[in-house]
């Protein structure tokens, strides 16, 4: 253990065992990854400063730095903060283009012809600072403010008898003003930023609600559910609230913090140590309370209803989950029940940049931790069978085996995968591996049958004729059709269909990667992180090509520096 001056201190040392033990009962923040954030630099630039930090745009990030930027956040999903994004480039026209592609353009992109971007990257935008701070007053949720200073401009630009931008800034106020309506429950008695913290368990299954009022108005509802919660639940969400409000690289930013945090739960000596820590992080007192009555205690209410209706979503998810386990024993006959399965899938084109991906779920879940994608490295060609066998061998050589080994294709990849225990000395059945092929619809012949369970097989019907989904298994000639609206072909269809998503996007990225060269690459000396820092100091290869070799030197080394001014010469020519 560690001695520590008082319970302040405490807090953000246990913040950092977490993050640095994981302990299996406690709860950790999104696996130790930080929350995504809207990034957007406010600072401003002086004119002969580059492109990038005269015209900022708004980036998705995952946790905060104090680099001078303002973070707006946290969201729990990309999906919400993208939404976000979507909304402010339709308002308020920041450009969306990376630094390096702003730096290089020499005329303007269909965003600018559709009317979403300005084209900073051509021509002079004036009032792009005004739009910086406009979209930072709505992310922030400060419709207040953000009204008065469009109130303010459109009638400045009428005034001027500039009508049509005036216009645009009149249908902007009306369009933001309804955005914020259709996003808040507005509460205008007390406009103040608070966030209010729910809690919820069913035994080891603890969900954690946050709401998030800006200005009076409640603009997100965040859920984060852990399981395998054993410690008391006071305690977990003290460590819930020290993890997302004192964090060192920080999830919440301390412009972001609220005035007060109220919670479902007394965290009794726990609460005035967090309210030491925030006052000191952000330099005045955030309290931290359950309220009782009043406006508070309306906002509790509600993410307590949000936190209950979670937690049964959960428990319902885990429910269909476990059906679809057992139905598939049942189903299979299976010796018992395949709660760890994995799943085979090889994606490749014309022969080229083949990828298998093996995929995990655990009771019926997807375990991501437990992914692998294999680059096919002894096949030449379009040997599908080849690659299976390479993939499976490589894998079963590694151990720690599922109960339920599945590769996607018929026979000939059940034979393959056979064919790979057999070769790793991989007992199969019985209490060794269980091993089982899917493939997609076919139609049977009159003269074959799918395999049905013998409770069914008078009842066999056309449906079973044309079957959708068959499962081949070792010893079994013909093949177990999966009936529709099952639970066990609805865990079938989910692993099979992961495991063909993660192959294609694997090989897609490869050949993505080997396709997509740049003249750098050829160079002798020159690798990633070299190329990365040369195109982001000079924008692209022309720029480099055009720049003196004084200042490509600035970026490489003088030697470096001449030889690729050399070969991009030599390759222009």
């Amino acid at each position: 253990y560690v001695v520590v001056r008082n319970e302040k201190e405490a807090l953000l040392l246990e913040r950092t065992l977490i993050r640095q033990h994981q302990p299996r009962f406690n709860v950790l923040l999104r696996d130790d990854k930080n929350f995504i954030h809207l990034r957007l630099d406010v600072r401003g630039a002086n004119a002969s400063a580059k492109l990038r930090a005269r015209f900022p745009r708004v980036e998705v990030v995952r946790g905060a730095r104090d680099d001078g930027a303002r973070y707006f956040g946290p969201y729990h999903s990309a999906t919400g903060a993208r939404q976000a994004l979507r909304v402010l480039n339709r308002y308020f026209q920041l450009r969306t283009c990376k630094d390096t592609v702003l730096e290089s353009r020499t005329r303007p992109c269909l965003q600018h012809q559709i009317g979403r971007c300005p084209a900073p990257c051509v021509y002079p935008v004036p009032d792009y600072g005004d739009r910086v701070t406009e979209a930072a007053l709505f992310l922030a949720g400060r419709r207040r403010e953000l009204e008065q200073r469009l109130r303010a401009r459109m009638l400045e630009l009428a005034d001027a008898e500039a009508f049509e931008s005036a216009a645009r800034v009149r249908d902007q106020l009306a369009a933001v003003g309804s955005t914020l309506d259709e996003q808040a429950v507005s509460e205008v008695e007390r406009r103040r930023d608070v966030d209010v913290l729910a809690v919820e368990r069913k035994g080891s299954l603890l969900v954690i609600v946050r709401l998030v009022v800006r200005d009076g108005h409640l603009l997100a509802s965040e859920i984060e559910t852990f399981d395998k919660a054993e410690f008391p639940t006071a305690e977990l969400l003290a460590s819930f609230v020290a993890q997302l409000y004192l964090s060192a690289d920080g999830e919440t930013p301390p412009g972001d913090l609220p005035d007060e945090i109220l919670t479902s739960l007394d965290l009794g000596d726990d609460a005035a140590a967090l309210e030491a820590a925030l006052a000191e992080r952000v330099g005045h007192a955030i309290a931290v309370r359950v309220p009782q009555r009043g406006h508070g205690r309306r906002l509790l209410e509600i993410a307590e209803k949000n936190a209950a209706a979670a937690a049964a979503d959960v428990a319902r998810k885990a429910d269909v989950r476990e059906r679809g386990v057992t139905s598939l024993q049942r189903f299979l006959s299976l010796p018992r029940p395949p709660r760890v399965i994995e799943c085979f899938d090889v994606s490749l084109f014309l022969g080229t940049d083949a990828v298998a991906s093996q995929v995990c779920f655990v009771d019926g879940a997807p375990d991501k931790s437990r992914y692998r994608r294999y680059n096919i490295k002894t096949v030449e060609g379009t040997d599908d069978y080849a690659m299976m066998h390479e993939a499976l061998v490589r894998r079963l050589k590694k151990g720690d085996l599922p109960d339920l080994l599945l590769v996607d294709g018929g026979k000939g990849q059940l034979q393959v995968a056979l064919a790979a225990c057999k070769d790793t000395g991989t007992a199969v059945g019985g209490d060794g591996l269980m091993v089982a092929s899917i493939a997609k619809a076919r139609s049977f012949s009159d003269d074959e049958r799918p395999e049905t369970p013998r409770e069914e097989r008078e009842h066999a019907d056309a449906e079973l004729q044309t079957s959708p989904e068959r499962i081949f298994l070792p010893g079994i000639k013909d093949p177990f059709a999966l009936r529709a609206h099952t639970a066990e072909r609805f865990l079938v269809e989910q692993v099979r269909d992961e495991a063909h998503r993660f192959a294609v996007t694997g090989h897609r990225g490869k050949r993505k990667r080997r396709t997509l060269r740049s003249a750098l690459d050829d160079i002798h000396g020159v690798g990633p992180k070299t190329r990365k820092a040369l195109l982001s100091a000079l924008g692209s290869v022309d720029g480099i090509r055009a720049a003196p070799v004084d200042e490509v030197a600035k970026v490489v080394g003088p030697a470096l520096a001449e030889r690729i001014k050399r070969e991009l010469d030599a390759g222009a020519r």
